[in-house]
């Protein structure tokens, strides 16, 4: 009767575990804390992922320009006029052909920058 006994302990440990294995198949030998990390580093990449910009070129026969920095420079000239200005809005308007990006900043500021 002990062996019968023991053979259903046997059966239902292993059922439980293997429920778990099919559960936890990769984190069943990690801690809680390496789980939470785990977690932790899955989110981190997907934000990073979903908030990923590209790096974005202007070609023009000889010339090229990265988009990013036309912004950044459009955003330092109005800086330099307005010290303390905020950026609400801003539209910039690419001409390869002559070399320059123009710009709007907040509907009234308007400028031209030369490369």
């Amino acid at each position: 009767m002990a062996n019968e006994e023991a053979a259903k302990v046997v059966e239902e440990v292993g059922a439980e575990s293997g429920a778990a294995k099919k559960k936890t198949k990769t984190t069943r030998h990690m801690s809680e804390e390496a789980k939470k990390k785990m977690v932790a580093s899955r989110k981190e990449t997907q934000n990073l992922a979903d908030n990923m910009v590209p790096d974005v070129y202007i070609q023009y026969q000889d010339w090229e320009r990265n988009v990013g920095e036309i912004v950044e420079d459009a955003k330092a000239a109005f800086r330099q006029e307005k010290k303390r200005g905020l950026i609400t809005s801003m539209q910039v308007y690419v001409k390869p052909e002559e070399h320059a990006a123009y710009y709007v900043i907040n509907n009234d500021k308007t400028g031209k920058l030369e490369y």
